[in-house]
């Protein structure tokens, strides 16, 4: 698990340890931004970045989206966490049965 943000390193190193976030924090040096377009994550009315919330399972299949414009929504938690429980019981699955 990781987040991936626009905005300097030492900002994510601070959300990291404001939020308490097991996991990294990256930071997408490019000012065009292409990693978020590829996730379709444009800005909207030229000056709200859309932000969103992927789960990437092992093989890089996209098992998850949630896409918000308004910066002030973030993600259900739950939801995102049954997911992730769900994408863990079917990796265990899986690898039982090789």
């Amino acid at each position: 698990m990781l987040i991936l943000g626009g905005g300097s390193r030492k900002g994510a190193e601070r959300l990291s340890a404001r939020l308490k976030l097991p996991f990294p924090v990256l930071v997408d040096p490019d000012p065009d931004r292409a990693v978020y377009h590829r996730y379709g994550l444009d800005k909207v009315l030229i000056a709200l970045q859309r932000s969103g919330t992927f789960l990437i399972d092992k093989q890089g299949i996209v098992r998850y989206i949630h896409q918000v414009t308004n910066p002030q929504a973030s993600v259900e938690k739950e939801e995102l966490m049954r997911e992730v429980e769900q994408l863990y019981q079917e990796e265990k699955r899986l690898e039982h049965e090789e």
